[in-house]
């Protein structure tokens, strides 16, 4: 059986990466303040998707995510997840911390895998996986230059668009 540890943030959401902390700026931080357990989580996930480490996200590096993290979760290599799959991988570090967050957040990723299975087939093709990656990095990308910065996904998540 494959090794299933990841940053497993991004499956669908985390496609953008912070921009290099230089020493002279080491106080701008675009995910909010404070340097918590969840804050280091998120630069953690974001830093695993920005292989050229500029800051951006880009769409190829988006996708080889993508690619990544479906190969990962796809634990018998039969080019199909199953509900059990796909929920077998934790997101992010879940402490234990707030159990009704938790729950709220395992059925949020229910009702995500219900919504990448466009053929109702019980199943996520690799096609169907992508396509929905795809979707979520274009939705980021709300200048249409086919990269995603900080701000943007910031945006996105947070519904200020």
């Amino acid at each position: 059986m494959k090794h299933k540890r990841l940053f497993a943030a991004m499956i669908l959401s985390a496609f953008v990466a912070a921009p290099a902390m230089a020493e002279d700026n080491q106080n701008w931080r675009p995910w909010g303040g404070g340097n918590g357990p969840g804050r280091q989580a998120m630069m953690d996930r974001i830093g695993a998707i920005d292989s050229n480490d500029d800051g951006i996200i880009s769409a190829d590096e988006a996708a080889d995510q993508v690619e990544s993290v479906y190969a990962a979760m796809d634990a018998d290599d039969d080019g199909e997840l199953t509900m059990e799959e796909f929920m077998a991988v934790r997101m992010g570090p879940q402490l234990g911390q707030n159990e009704a967050r938790q729950k709220m957040m395992q059925d949020r990723k229910k009702a995500r895998f219900g919504e990448m299975d466009v053929d109702k087939s019980g199943k996520v093709s690799k096609a169907e996986f992508i396509a929905a990656g795809k979707a979520r990095f274009e939705a980021a990308d709300t200048d249409k230059d086919g990269q995603v910065t900080p701000w943007e996904f910031r945006a996105q998540r947070r519904g200020w668009q």
